[in-house]
């Protein structure tokens, strides 16, 4: 898909991906144009100030809709702000202390508390118990009348946030589940509120997750289906790879090696090595590594914001573990490994994975022809979002029903 708005290739993707948001109404096409034709190109300080500018407008907007009888559209309205607010912010990482972090996630997270106080019940917030601590979910509870239902935990990657699943989480309603939407160390809340930084073991996060579903009255024990998107598609099959209560898992798309996507984008693959061999060097040489590539500038500057390192080096170093190498093999239930034809992030990824499956397993490949080519399908978030919930339909039809 040709750049949109912007020849920065990252800039053009995060555009790509508010605009991919309008289908469940995250976003206004006139909202993202407008505001992305004001910011100067490849400049992090403009997008932030942009979007920030919009951000606040809307929740003001929202703000003056609840105060004067509005509710649906000050929740409408506070969606797309908290959208805004969690794009504005998305550029910030490479100086961790800059106090916008703060502020504009703060707002993020106070936009979408309205939108669960103003959608109640249908969406709950809760905290899920682990180590000592709680992770952050929200629960979207069916309404339909089934005695029993079925339940999909959902979870984001790398950069993403749990309420940016809301239009997957929508649908997985309208097909009759409940749905949990949490974060785990590294992402969104847990990362900002908590400083909970990303580990590998995923399945240590997992488990306790599934444990707070089982706790929850009306769940069908036996349709529990776990889905990650993006880095969740390593997160995912490495839980499910040691969690066996699970009816079906999901990797959208498949990751086998981490490391592996960024020597993809290294311009040089011994920049990797270095980072054991002479990581000094590599921390000198990170400047002009990433000078032309804005996007491998920003997949640093995050990478180490949120597993909490100080340099390029100890970043390489902590994404070594996320392997599925010999761990794949492992998973037991029926697994969905989805890719996308022009995914640049995770480009090369998902066959290794499903290759390495023995379980019963799919693949499913997203094309350019239907403008569903890009990383996480933006851009045909519909299409995309019925195609896996309805493999995720059959699947729940074929396994152990609760009585």
């Amino acid at each position: 898909m040709k750049n949109v708005i912007f020849k920065n290739d990252s800039f053009a993707f995060e555009t790509l991906r508010l605009l991919s948001e309008t289908a469940y109404g995250m976003a206004d096409i006139g909202e993202v144009l407008t505001t992305a034709e004001k910011i100067t190109e490849g400049d992090d300080n403009s997008w932030c100030k942009e979007w920030t500018g919009t951000a606040k407008r809307l929740h003001a907007a929202a703000d003056d809709y609840f105060k004067n009888g509005h509710p649906v559209s000050a929740r409408k309205t506070y969606l797309r702000a908290y959208n805004y607010y969690r794009s504005a912010e998305f550029y910030l990482h490479g100086n961790p202390n800059d106090p916008r972090i703060t502020e504009l996630s703060e707002a993020s997270f106070a936009c979408f508390a309205k939108v669960m106080e103003l959608n109640n019940p249908v969406i709950e917030p809760v905290k899920i118990p682990y180590e000592g601590t709680t992770l952050p979910g929200h629960y979207y509870k069916c309404q339909k009348a089934l005695k029993l239902s079925p339940v999909l935990i959902l979870m984001t990657g790398f950069d993403g946030t749990k309420e940016e699943l809301y239009g997957m989480a929508m649908a997985a309603l309208e097909h009759g589940m409940n749905c949990l939407v949490f974060e785990g160390p590294g992402q969104g809340e847990a990362l900002h509120r908590q400083h909970l930084y990303f580990r590998y073991d995923y399945e240590a996060v997992v488990t306790p997750v599934v444990d707070f579903v089982l706790s929850l009255d009306g769940v069908d024990p036996g349709k529990i289906v776990l889905m990650g998107v993006s880095l969740g598609g390593y997160l995912a099959p490495r839980a499910a790879a040691y969690e066996h209560r699970l009816a079906a898992c999901v990797a959208n798309g498949g990751v086998y090696s981490f490391s592996d996507t960024l020597k993809n984008l290294l311009p040089d693959s011994r920049f990797f090595d270095m980072a054991s061999t002479d990581p000094d060097k590599l921390n000198q040489s990170f400047d002009k590594m990433v000078k032309t590539n804005p996007t491998l500038k920003w997949g640093f500057e995050h990478g180490m914001f949120v597993f909490g390192v100080d340099t390029p080096a100890q970043f390489l170093l902590k994404i070594k573990d996320f392997s599925m190498e010999g761990v794949a093999k492992k998973i037991q239930c029926p697994t969905l490994i989805v890719d996308a034809e022009e995914d640049k992030m995770m480009s090369g990824q998902a066959k290794p994975l499903y290759d390495a499956l023995i379980c019963e397993k799919s693949f499913m490949l997203f094309t350019s022809e239907e403008g569903a080519g890009e990383h996480g399908q933006c851009g045909a978030k519909l299409l995309a979002n019925e195609y896996i919930l309805s493999w995720i339909d059959e699947r729940l039809l074929n396994s152990a029903s609760g009585k």
